[in-house]
């Protein structure tokens, strides 16, 4: 089925998923072989359960390939049978579907994320996610879905990479999110919509992680944030694992039961995920048979977005112009030599000074490759939350610095010429963004009604394209007063475009270039663009005046928003939080001088780094911040160490890893992460470690603490062997356990000494522990 035709079918009749695999291969008996391997070592139990969800009433079946990707096999020493594996997936789909149902090719995450928050390139990351969409491809799949996902990058990169390979067959993109509605990498239901709505995807959804009673509200949230057809997976409420079997005890009349809130919000798709059987996808049937496609259509609004921070363009955006090394040879300088700092500097002050996203401008361009760009933009989403305005010109930077953005940029600019607005138009039509088109073609027109009516002109053009306003933004053009510009003619060109609803933005500062006095000026300008109708400008927010006079403009006309503030932190926090570690130095010399320094690694900065872990655990800060808290506090605690003896150093040594079969580890890399900046030290042995492995660092390093993770439910039995062979050591090691699939009753039924939810808990009883041992309390 062609794409046109899967969405004509999606507008008539609500289309029902099959339900969950890995679960039931699980209760089937097959839990000590990976559920991929199925296809070539018992294809026949693969058949079965295809043939049970047709019967069930599935309209589309999935492919037997959620972890077939080539990494993932790689790591389950499984590489050299990826095409036999996937290609057999859609052998036996199709075989049992005999034409009567769909089969589409099923693609999940590559276990480690994009660089910055992963060590993956993100070419690399496409190209694996291609690899595995060819072969399904080949082997004849009728579309495709892309499911749990946690990183809106790795999602993208998903997309592109099945993109390469076909534009004519249905695609399905998923992410999975918490119950508070965000991935554990910040990214909120509302950003991914933001990004993929922009995206060359069919059909925009959620599965996994949450039962339909606490994934209700986290689709209501996405059904609001989006016209394209919606697609949902709940899992069958939460996993309860006694050691030896698995049990959803959520039952499909249960499950049923919240099918009709799904389809009045407009679902087009239903399905179910984690511990849903035939059973399940039989209740659904029956709930939404010759139920209509409830259309819902949505005024959303124009944003753009970081991948953690979403903003609404009306009614006035605020652009921070200062990454911008124009007429500053050291700071182009440090550009060309790969060196950021004032690059961050800069975004973290524009930020605190009010700026909604910043323009990215790098100065001579034919100085610099495209190594500049990637690693500026991985920088900027590193250290600076705030979304970025692009203003690149050299197509393959531009191309660059969009493949690796992870959040919907603003595009600046594109002259109204052939060659410069078809590429740009093409780069919006690949990976999103807003344009902003200028109202010149090779010159630029003298009257205000001549940019307008070329603005008019071409609009015409672009609508029978299929483009929409709210994907652009229209420069009026501003030019120096210095220069005899009359400045009337932008203002008379505002109004024009804002009486026909274009969108509006200036570049303030050109107005006074060459002139005393350009701070009032500006301000009186911006002041009588704003009453013209302009939407925004690329300025100085650090400069009060500008500022002032935006808020007093946007008060009068109605439009202040007075946002709740962060609650105050410490300035020892901020800066870690910011990654600025010059003045987080400096900040403990300071400390240096009155107190002891083993005093201030435990009683300052390893408290400073309890905050942020409460502020992670309560979901105000997310994994980039995180990370960047880490890497940023890392080389102060070694600074401080260096004045401590050696034995007081560190607060006791763990040892950490995920157990024997799992090859997911990025709860557990969170864990090391904290545990590490709040200056324990941690020796990581990785994923899918070997229990004797794991007993051998034990008695070779002599830790206080095993930390033991486990995110499947077929590794979970691990855990218990481990303790088991740990506890025959001649030495006490106290042992925690968490990940996806664990709960207390389980670390206490396999004797554990403790079961850690989250980083923030597990910290806490670490640090508990070590007190206790400190202070020889047994209790």
């Amino acid at each position: 089925m062609d794409r046109k035709n899967f969405l004509e079918t999606l507008k008539k009749k609500i289309l029902l998923l099959d339900g969950g695999y890995g679960s039931e291969f699980i209760k089937r008996g097959y839990s000590n072989i990976p559920a991929e391997l199925l296809n070539i070592m018992h294809p026949e139990v693969v058949y079965q359960l295809h043939n049970e969800y047709i019967e069930a009433g599935a309209d589309i079946i999935l492919t037997n390939t959620f972890s077939a990707n080539r990494k993932k096999l790689k790591e389950l020493k499984l590489e050299d049978d990826f095409l036999r594996i996937n290609s057999k997936a859609v052998e036996i789909a199709k075989n049992a579907a005999k034409d009567k149902v769909l089969v589409f090719g099923d693609i999940s995450s590559l276990g480690e994320f994009p660089k910055p928050l992963g060590t993956l390139e993100m070419k690399d990351t496409i190209e694996e996610f291609y690899q595995q969409a060819k072969i399904l491809y080949n082997a004849g799949v009728d579309g495709f879905i892309v499911e749990t996902i946690s990183d809106i990058k790795e999602l993208k990169a998903a997309i592109w990479g099945i993109r390469k390979v076909s534009s004519e067959l249905p695609l399905i993109a998923h992410m999975t999110f918490e119950k508070n509605g965000s991935s554990i990498t910040g990214t909120s239901v509302e950003i991914f919509a933001n990004v993929v709505n922009d995206l060359d995807i069919d059909v925009i959804g959620i599965n996994c992680t949450l039962g339909p009673d606490e994934l209700i509200d986290v689709f209501q949230k996405l059904s609001f944030s989006t016209n394209k057809p919606l697609s949902v997976e709940p899992n069958a409420g939460k996993p309860i694992y006694d050691g030896k079997t698995i049990e959803y005890r959520m039952t499909p009349e249960v499950f049923g039961m919240y099918v009709e809130d799904y389809v009045e919000l407009g679902a087009n798709i239903i399905g179910g995920c984690c511990g849903t059987t035939p059973l399940h996808i039989k209740v659904i049937k029956n709930m939404i048979k010759n139920r209509k496609t409830k259309k819902i259509y949505k005024d959303i609004p124009i944003m753009y977005s970081s991948r953690t921070i979403l903003k609404k363009y009306h009614p006035f955006t605020v652009i921070g112009e200062k990454i911008n090394p124009a007429g500053n040879n050291s700071f182009q300088k440090e550009i060309e030599e790969f060196n950021f700092e004032e690059i961050i500097k800069r975004a973290n002050s524009q930020k605190s000074a009010g700026a909604d996203a910043l323009d990215l401008n790098i100065g001579i361009e034919k100085i610099l490759n495209t190594e500049h760009i990637k690693h500026i933009i991985l920088e900027l989403d590193k250290y600076s939350s705030l979304p970025l305005s692009l203003d690149i010109q050299n197509v393959d930077f531009l191309e660059t610095a969009l493949i690796e953005y992870p959040g919907r940029p603003i595009i600046n600019s594109a002259r109204l010429t052939k060659k410069d607005l078809d590429k740009k138009l093409e780069f919006i039509k690949k990976y999103g963004g807003l344009l902003i088109i200028l109202a010149m073609g090779k010159d630029i027109p003298e009257s205000a009604e001549e940019r307008f009516q070329l603005i008019q002109t071409k609009w015409k053009e672009l609508e029978k394209l299929g483009f929409s306003k709210k994907q652009f933004i229209v420069d009026p053009l501003v030019l120096s007063v210095a220069a005899n510009y009359n400045p009337n003619i932008t203002l008379d060109t505002i109004k024009l475009l804002s009486s026909h609803n274009f969108n509006t933005i200036i570049g303030l500062s050109n107005l006074s270039f060459g002139l005393p006095n350009r701070s009032q000026i500006n301000a009186a300008f911006l002041s009588r663009a704003i009453y013209n109708g302009l939407n925004s400008a690329i300025m100085n927010p650090e400069d009060s005046l500008l500022m002032n006079i935006l808020k007093g403009n946007q008060l009068l006309d109605g439009n202040l928003v007075i946002e709740n503030k962060i609650e105050n932190r410490d300035k020892l926090v901020e800066n870690i939080l910011q990654g600025n570690q010059e003045n987080l130095k400096t900040i403990i010399q300071k400390e240096l001088e009155e107190k002891e320094p083993l005093e201030i690694s435990q009683n300052i900065l390893a408290k400073a780094m309890e905050q942020i872990g409460d502020l992670y655990s309560e979901g105000k800060i997310y994994l980039p911040e995180l990370l960047l808290a880490s890497d940023t506090v890392k080389p102060i605690f070694d600074y401080i160490n260096q004045f401590i003896g050696e034995s007081e150093t560190k607060k006791a040594k763990v040892v950490i890893a995920t157990v024997e079969g799992d090859i997911h580890d990025i709860g557990k890399n969170i864990v090391a992460t904290v545990l590490r900046s709040s200056n324990f030290e941690v020796i990581d042995l990785g994923k899918d470690v070997e229990t004797q492995k794991i007993v051998e660092a034990v008695r070779k390093e002599k830790p206080q603490i095993l930390g033991l993770s486990a995110m499947m439910t077929t590794t979970i039995g691990k855990i218990e062997e481990v303790v088991n062979e740990v506890r025959k050591l001649s030495f006490p090691v106290k042992i925690i356990a968490g990940g996806a699939s664990m709960n207390k009753q389980l670390a206490n039924n396999f004797g554990c000494d403790a079961y850690a939810k989250d980083a923030s808990e597990g910290l806490k009883i670490c640090k508990r522990w070590i007190e206790e041992i400190n202070y020889g309390d047994d209790n």
